[in-house]
């Protein structure tokens, strides 16, 4: 069709109204612990993706008779530590994906050979019978999208082999990557839960409509200019993972170029491939859009809870197979112009707070190292056979320094817990700056003035005589 939808309309991007440090200064010279560390939000879901990672499945823990599930085996190839995605009980529903049209069974596993955690589908080997030709294209799909597997909005392809381990019965499995914590977007926005013993639908809002739209399109580019297809089945709401932070991935990609093979080498159908993609993405935004609404998924719906530019938009995409305004990426990455770099201002404010995130670990990471030097040398019982060595010499002074930043006391006695002594120490013990400090001995008989240069060159040479011990 002839002419063109307009720009979206997109105002500014959301700018956090304050530095970050600023939220943990109490005053002058002061500030909260909490700034010397990571964020406790993003530890939290840093911890939960390493458990999730490394959780292992038990019939005790999984609250399962041992006739009411498939038992998984020790290994399939070389992955192990197989924990189940999905219900593992003997009939799991039907595991019929409403995307594939078949029986699949999802789980996660170790890979033997580098230690990484994948995800692995099992398609049913009773309606998809292995064989030499389905192997070979399985292998030539992982091949022809190992460049686009790295994409930031894609779950990487890796491999794909038959094995009859899982429940006797020979089938192909493919190997994505595995992001431990996602939830695809039917679970986060289409299915209800229980809120208060009310069930209730996560709505989309409008800002994050447009950023799960401009991520997709991202991902269409990538896959489209690469010559690939990505197939509607994987752009439904159960094939579409939201992993962390607001990042979407699209799911099992080459899956279906195996099962439904076409032929990518008639430029027609590629083309009328591609606009059924931005159909299938007009048909994912436009049930996200509809979520918790009476009445099934409409334009009319959409209209009344969101803006025309993004209705515009929805309905140029679920009219691309039919020739619509919209055929082609370029035309989707041209209308989102704006919304693109709002998107882009919001994942550089991001990476912006991450990178401060890191830095704080950066500096704790260095602090531990100093630690460690002085715990190897602080009290050791000997060295070389002298029983003494730990408290002569050098391995005194920082017998004594020890004592100066970490056993201080208050005026009335009591401990004198100040982080903020202890890291303004040891970042002037590291940097070996030239102050001075009075180091006093337990019983107040010593008294000994000494910089911070001098104790580093303590340190140093202590640790250097324990590395010359463990060589011995």
């Amino acid at each position: 069709g002839g002419g063109s939808i307009p720009l979206a309309a997109a105002g500014p991007a959301a700018l956090p109204a304050r530095r970050p440090h600023e939220q943990f200064a109490l005053g002058r010279g002061r500030a909260m612990l909490g700034g010397r560390f990571m964020a406790e939000g993003l530890r939290q879901q840093l911890q939960q993706q390493a458990y999730i990672t490394q959780a292992q499945w038990s019939l005790e823990t999984s609250g399962l008779r041992a006739d009411e599930f498939t038992p998984l085996p020790d290994r399939l190839l070389h992955h192990h530590s197989l924990y189940p995605l999905e219900d593992p009980s003997a009939d799991g529903g039907d595991r019929t994906s409403q995307a594939l049209g078949l029986r699949t069974f999802v789980m996660k596993g170790i890979s033997a050979y580098d230690g990484q955690a994948y995800c692995l589908r099992h398609v049913c080997g009773k309606q998809v019978i292995p064989s030499a030709d389905l192997l070979s294209g399985a292998r030539a799909a992982v091949e022809a999208w190992a460049p686009v597997s790295n994409h930031p909005n894609l779950v990487g392809l890796r491999s794909a082999f038959v094995s009859s381990e899982l429940d006797g019965v020979s089938a192909l499995f493919f190997v994505h990557d595995f992001h431990p914590g996602s939830l695809t977007l039917a679970q986060v926005h289409l299915q209800a839960s229980a809120v208060h013993g009310v069930l209730t639908v996560t709505s989309v809002s409008e800002p994050l409509m447009w950023s799960y739209l401009v991520q997709l399109t991202s991902a269409l580019r990538c896959v489209h200019s690469a010559g690939l297809v990505l197939r509607p089945g994987c752009l439904h709401p159960s094939k579409v993972l939201v992993t962390g932070f607001g990042r979407l991935r699209v799911g099992c990609v080459g899956v279906l170029d195996v099962l439904s093979p076409a032929d990518t080498q008639d430029a027609d159908e590629v083309l009328r491939m591609h606009c059924a993609d931005l159909t299938a993405l007009g048909q994912l935004l436009l049930s996200l859009a509809c979520a918790g609404m009476t009445g099934a998924p409409s334009l009319e719906l959409c209209a009344a809870h969101f803006s025309m530019e993004l209705t515009r938009i929805v309905a140029a995409l679920l009219a691309s197979a039919d020739g619509g305004q919209v055929t082609s990426w370029r035309q989707l990455v041209a209308a989102l112009a704006d919304r693109t770099m709002a998107e882009m201002d919001s994942v550089a404010l991001f990476s912006n707070q991450t990178v401060g995130e890191l830095s704080k670990e950066v500096e704790n990471g260095r602090l531990l190292r100093l630690l460690a030097k002085l715990g190897f040398v602080n009290e050791r019982p000997e060295l070389f056979g002298d029983a003494q060595w730990a408290d002569t010499g050098d391995r005194y002074l920082l017998r004594l320094f020890r004592d100066f930043v970490f056993h201080q006391n208050n005026k009335d006695g009591s401990p004198l817990l100040d982080w903020g002594h202890v890291i303004e120490c040891l970042n002037k013990l590291d940097a070996g700056v030239p102050e001075r400090i009075l180091l006093l001995s337990r019983d107040e008989k010593s008294m000994l003035v000494v910089s911070y240069a001098d104790l580093k060159r303590c340190v140093e040479n202590a640790h250097a005589d324990l590395r010359q011990g463990a060589r011995a």
